[in-house]
């Protein structure tokens, strides 16, 4: 069958999203104004915003706790939802709505955990008062004698190597936290003074384990850092922090203090690194992962006629951030307090309950109208926050053939519209968003249009199945991932009217018989982001939680992409880095010059392979 023309496809869009032409049939309308009084319908729009906004005020009250991931309020959030989609009507695509996941929520200490040092007589340290494992830590045991290497830092740039004329090579070795620039960021160490990379640099050097301490121009003497996970994967070396007291006993063999050693150091920025001689170390370490359960909420809405067996997915996530803190995602990690997450992102899982309601009801209003339709799958997902884990774990676990697909509309942060602009992501994805959206766009809505596939939010995992995606997104603010995300913030109108959108791009894909044809972006309109002096183009698979980073993809045309890398690909190695972890593969990367070839070691079904990437200068 030919193409529908534009004006055409606006008004089966426009019938297929009236759900009162139940209240006033065809036989009522008036034969000459019937396109008018189709088009005053549209206007006015299906979706109401009081109930997107109830629905809103439920996900995002403080008795939700911020729907952290994993969480029994996580769950209560899930339950709502699905509940939801049954009085709306929708079938299960799982069983029971619910398609549970697993992953690793956080980590806690086993009983094996040890430390002890001797020189003369052994000493037992009394873990969680003198020493505690770090959460990055590996788990195992390790001798050796002590060696300490002052901040633990080794660079060209400026030129300081606290490594310089020590020997740790399957030694136990104690450094500082932080960097002669004491706290600050932006210091000559900045990039250097992170613990991770700290473990890396000693386990690079050959150490057996890492002892950590913090000096007193930062931390009280007692003081221990928390046990954390930072979702990473262990540093594939031991570490543990331990206190000044403890320090300065172990130090006292070669007649220092963590005190005298910091005050020269930060005086002179020369290392003072030497070996405790005498003292030797035996640690034992048992960081044990603990996992959780989040749950993506499926429900379908069945087409029919020739279309029925292609789908459509309309997606949102709905946890949030709970009560914030260190390492949870919070831009105000100090403050513990309910993160309720009502723009972020009750504001797109309620616009999809209210399209769930009004859907169904399209549908049975519209058979007779339009009898060949696509389905609709609604998806909200659990663990977004957590690097989009429940998109991705849908897009590897579809309840329906992947290849039947035609595109996914994805609404995350969508509760601004009042600040004036409507992003829409992913309009490169297919040559027809350009033309589709603005034709749907009857309320005239100040639209921007991005077009990248890749981004933040859970269209990506569409995207990287070589789907068409579209991403509604009206901007961040200065509560975005803080406990002040509240939903009286909420712009209840602008809600709707993005739902309104939503629904007749929606209705338009479902009715039209050409799929939407997929498209990668130009890499010119994908600029790199994240502060690198040079960039790959990886995009990695944060649900990938063995050792080395798995890539979900690459950025079309970027040196990732022309070196041979792929989705699936394991990294273990980065030039000579080798690559347990994320941060392992950052830091080789920060380090990387534009234009130099490296050697890529990955791991693809399972074998080995060596690929070259030369690495380009990052963009402003």
């Amino acid at each position: 069958m030919q193409a529908m023309t534009a004006r055409t496809l606006i008004l089966l869009s426009i019938i297929f999203l009236g759900d009162c032409v139940s209240k006033q049939p065809p036989a009522k309308v008036a034969p000459a104004t019937p396109e008018r009084s189709l088009i005053s319908l549209m206007s006015a729009g299906p979706l109401s915003a009081s109930a997107i906004l109830n629905h809103a005020y439920f996900l995002a009250d403080d008795s939700l706790y911020g729907r952290e991931a994993g969480s029994p309020h996580e769950l209560a959030a899930a339950a709502y939802i699905r509940d939801q989609f049954i009085e709306a009507g929708l079938a299960p695509a799982v069983e029971g709505y619910l398609q549970p996941f697993q992953f690793v929520a956080t980590v806690e200490l086993g009983p094996s955990n040890r430390l002890s040092w001797s020189a003369q007589n052994e000493v037992n340290l009394a873990v969680g008062q003198e020493y505690r494992p770090l959460g990055f830590s590996s788990s195992g045991r390790a001798r050796g004698a002590l060696v300490f290497a002052g901040y633990g830092i080794s660079v060209e740039d400026p030129a300081y190597d606290d490594y310089a004329g020590i020997e740790v090579e399957g030694k136990i070795v104690m450094v500082m936290r932080f960097s002669p620039d004491g706290t600050n960021p932006h210091g000559s160490f900045g990039g250097h003074a992170a613990l991770r990379k700290k473990a890396l640099t000693a386990r690079e050097k050959g150490a057996a384990a890492l002892l950590v301490v913090s000096g007193p121009e930062e931390d009280e003497a007692g003081y221990l850092m928390p046990l954390r996970y930072d979702r990473a994967g262990d540093a594939g070396i031991l570490v543990a922090h331990v206190t000044r007291q403890a320090a300065d006993r172990m130090l006292a063999a070669v007649d220092l203090t963590v005190a005298r050693l910091q005050k020269e150091i930060n005086a002179s920025r020369l290392p003072l690194s030497t070996p405790v001689t005498g003292v030797s170390v035996d640690l034992t370490v048992e960081v044990i992962p603990v996992d959780a359960t989040s749950r993506n909420v499926l429900g379908s809405l069945p087409g029919s006629g020739s279309l029925k067996d292609e789908w459509i997915v309309l997606g949102a996530h709905y946890d949030h951030l709970g009560y914030g803190g260190a390492g949870s995602g919070s831009l105000a990690p100090d403050e513990m307090a309910i993160h309720n997450g009502a723009d972020d992102n009750a504001s797109g899982v309620s616009v999809l309950i209210a399209l769930a309601h009004h859907f169904v009801q399209a549908a049975r209003d519209t058979t007779a109208i339009a009898p060949d339709r696509r389905s609709i799958m609604f998806q909200a997902y659990g663990a977004e926050e957590r690097g989009l884990l429940g998109s991705a774990y849908v897009t590897r676990n579809s309840p329906v053939p992947m290849a039947q697909v035609v595109a996914m509309l994805n609404m995350d942060m969508i509760g601004r519209l009042s600040s004036g602009k409507l992003i829409i992501g992913g309009a490169g994805t297919s040559p027809l968003w350009k033309q589709l959206v603005p034709d749907m766009n009857t309320m005239d809505l100040p639209i921007t249009f991005d077009d990248k596939g890749i981004g933040g939010s859970d269209h990506q995992s569409y995207y990287l199945m070589d789907k068409p995606v579209l991403y509604f997104f009206t901007g961040q603010h200065k509560q975005y991932h803080r406990p002040t995300d509240d939903a009286a913030l909420l712009d209840g109108e602008g809600l709707a009217s993005i739902g309104n959108l939503v629904a007749g791009i929606t209705a338009a894909l479902a009715t039209r018989r050409d799929r939407p044809r997929f498209k990668k972006p130009a890499v010119g309109s994908q600029p790199f982001r994240g502060g690198f002096a040079v960039v790959a183009g990886t995009i990695t698979d944060y649900s990938w939680e063995g050792a080395g980073l798995r890539l979900a993809g690459t950025r079309p045309g970027s040196p990732a992409d022309k070196g041979g890398l792929m989705a699936g690909d394991i990294i273990i190695g980065f030039g000579a880095t080798q690559v347990k972890s994320i941060y392992d593969y950052m830091y080789a990367l920060q380090e990387a010059k534009a234009g130099k070839t490296i050697k890529v070691t990955v791991l693809r079904a399972g074998a080995e392979l060596v690929l070259e990437v030369t690495p380009e200068r990052g963009r402003d």
